[in-house]
């Protein structure tokens, strides 16, 4: 049986930790722009902490939030019962999403897609799930460009669309 999840304990320490500085320094705004013009179902891809459930207007009819780090994952679930938007959050992986075939309206990936093994194969399992006209919003690292020098990773917020 293929495992759904994925264990680092350190990681989730440092994590929950450090999204909270990242919040105080600016990205709470990138949060709450990230979700603010959504509706219907959507799915969170890597909900980590979930910082992000907060900012979910009440447009939203449901959120699908998918962790595979058990603390994290556990730290979500707390996140979850503050939101305005019910949430549920499972365990689960984005190149396996425990979800049909077009389930959702929009689809939400924050700082995970630099860490996929495959990231490809987890943006294709996006697209599977979202309903024809669903669209995704992203804030992920992306890869080295001439500005962010050598080694180094930029952050972008961004649409993401089917194509």
């Amino acid at each position: 049986m293929p495992t759904t999840e994925v264990s680092h304990p350190l990681f989730a320490r440092f994590y929950t930790w450090f999204s909270h500085v990242l919040d105080r320094h600016g990205i709470i705004g990138q949060r709450a722009a990230l979700v603010s013009g959504l509706s219907g179902r959507v799915i969170e891809v890597g909900a980590g902490n979930g910082l992000n459930f907060i900012h979910y207007p009440p447009s939203v009819a449901g959120v699908l939030a998918v962790e595979p780090e058990p603390r994290l994952r556990a730290t979500a679930r707390q996140a979850a019962r503050g939101a305005r938007a019910r949430i549920e959050v499972v365990g689960g992986l984005a190149e396996r999403l425990p979800a049909a075939d077009g389930e959702f309206d929009a689809a939400v990936v924050s700082f995970v897609l630099c860490s996929l093994p495959d990231p490809v194969a987890g943006l294709r399992e996006i697209r599977r799930v979202l309903a024809p006209a669903g669209g995704c919003g992203s804030s992920n690292t992306s890869a080295p460009g001439p500005r962010a020098g050598p080694g180094r990773r930029t952050c972008s917020t961004r649409p993401c669309g089917r194509d």
